[in-house]
């Protein structure tokens, strides 16, 4: 068996590895790897200073497993450095893979990892198991993951969790209005469905969070079809349902004591003789008519209706929904940041308070009148595209009309944060998970009820 140790220095685990690690502990900036041989361990690394919070010390678990995956079969780490279970967590999440298509898939050669008397095992029950779940959802290919099998999915995974999951059926969308969603999937061979994740353990008779997420498992653009170069990518145009669902996941998994309900809207835009066409005309859930310049802005359309339909079911106190929304919005903030529209200041800063927390950015971007009236249609109450500025803005618009004003609502467009082309601490190259432990650190604060809405917007 090769070990490997992560030490913090002049600890007494560093102490008690030798005169040459004492010597190296007290002349280091950040980190250093020690090279001379040791009786008990066949790698060395001393750290200069302890993680300064959870995010970061995720991150050193993460940076130290891919060090050393290959490297060694056993990891320890010092108990001194604090963190553990941030540690353990950020290991488990450097080591996800999604090979399960490969019939020789890569096998690292390190299989244990322990900080202290815990190990990596211990993390099973904790957040890095929804994440783990969302990067499998966003991960699978079209042909394995459309609405119907996702659907079945959340039934199977979250049911056991204590969640209640409801399904509604493309007829059962029919009979109810959820004609914008419809539309997007009325291109394809599959049927679109629509999934409710209730989750009612908080007080008796208070409002719930609202979580609300885009679900478009594979996205051609329709009739307004993407250039095929990277096309393949679209898959992952679910993750903001992907987001919704591993933090509905984490909540049951946690038990938080909170009234959530997650609602995801499941369709496949592809095109077809029966796909909507740019130009026509379609009545809402909430009977507010729409013209479709843009088939390829159907993201917006499925959040629509379900944004509609929670809250005239479930009378959400606050609502947040998650979508891969526009491309606008990597052109604004790259791949560093999800942008964070809302009518509410109050929200804005616990989303951020949150997102802090999970490592997670957002920057808040500008709403108002001006690129309101840029989606005003000759034909219809509203157009699902404003021209060629402004587009995430005039996306969030769209959005708002269809939210309650005082309401506190929040639209967060993840579209350069779901996937990640590289590779980071935690996150290997490909689905991120991204969001799913903001909104659950969302939940689990106090404060989220009953939320002041900003007086000053001219709507």
């Amino acid at each position: 068996m090769t070990k490997a140790i992560v030490v913090l220095a002049d600890s007494k685990q560093a102490k008690k590895l030798g005169a040459s690690v004492k010597r190296a502990s007290a002349d280091i900036d950040k980190s250093v790897d020690l090279s001379f041989a040791h009786d008990d361990y066949d790698y060395i690394t001393v750290i200069a200073d302890k993680p300064k919070d959870k995010h970061s010390a995720r991150e050193l678990g993460g940076n130290m497993f891919k060090k050393y995956k290959d490297k060694a079969s056993s990891l320890e780490l010092d108990d001194a450095l604090g963190f553990g279970n941030d540690i353990l967590e950020g290991a488990d999440l450097a080591g996800y893979t999604f090979e399960k298509y490969k019939s020789n898939p890569d096998t690292a050669k390190l299989t244990s990892v322990t900080v202290g008397d815990k190990d990596i095992a211990s993390v099973s029950q904790s957040i890095s198991e929804s994440i783990r779940f969302a990067r499998d959802l966003v991960s699978e290919p079209g042909n394995v993951i459309y609405p119907a099998t996702y659907a079945a999915r959340l039934q199977r995974i979250l049911t056991p969790l204590g969640i209640t999951v409801k399904v509604y059926h493309q007829a059962q969308l029919e009979e109810m209005g959820l004609n914008l969603l419809l539309s997007v999937g009325q291109g394809s061979e599959k049927d679109s469905y629509v999934v409710v994740m209730e989750w009612m353990n908080g007080k008796e008779g208070e409002k719930p969070v609202a979580l609300v997420g885009k679900g478009v498992t594979f996205d051609t653009g329709g009739i307004s079809l993407k250039p095929g170069r990277g096309m393949g990518d679209m898959k992952y145009d679910m993750g903001g349902s992907a987001a919704t669902v591993g933090a509905m996941h984490a909540i049951g998994l946690q038990k938080l004591k909170r009234n959530v309900v997650g609602i995801v809207g499941l369709v496949e835009n592809m095109p077809d003789g029966k796909a909507i066409k740019p130009g026509d005309v379609v009545t809402s859930l909430s009977g507010q008519t729409v013209e479709n310049l843009n088939t390829d802005a159907e993201g917006r359309l499925v959040l629509a209706d379900i944004l509609t339909f929670v809250q005239n079911e479930y009378n959400p106190s606050t609502v947040i929904n998650l979508a891969t929304l526009t491309g606008a919005i990597v052109a604004t903030l790259g791949k560093q940041m999800a942008g964070l529209f809302t009518n509410s200041t109050d929200l804005e800063k616990l989303i951020l308070q949150a997102g802090k927390g999970a490592g997670e950015g957002f920057f808040r971007m500008p709403m108002g009148p001006n690129w309101a009236k840029m989606i005003d249609s000759p034909i219809a109450d509203m157009q699902n595209i404003g021209g060629p500025y402004g587009g995430s803005t005039t996306a969030a618009e769209f959005l708002y009309k269809f939210v309650d004003n005082h309401r506190a609502w929040a639209h967060l467009d993840i579209a350069g944060m779901a996937w990640e082309d590289k590779g980071k601490p935690t996150t290997p190259k490909g689905a991120v998970g991204f969001g799913v432990r903001t909104l659950f650190n969302f939940v689990n604060q106090d404060g989220t009820i009953d939320l002041k809405t900003d007086g000053d917007m001219d709507y």
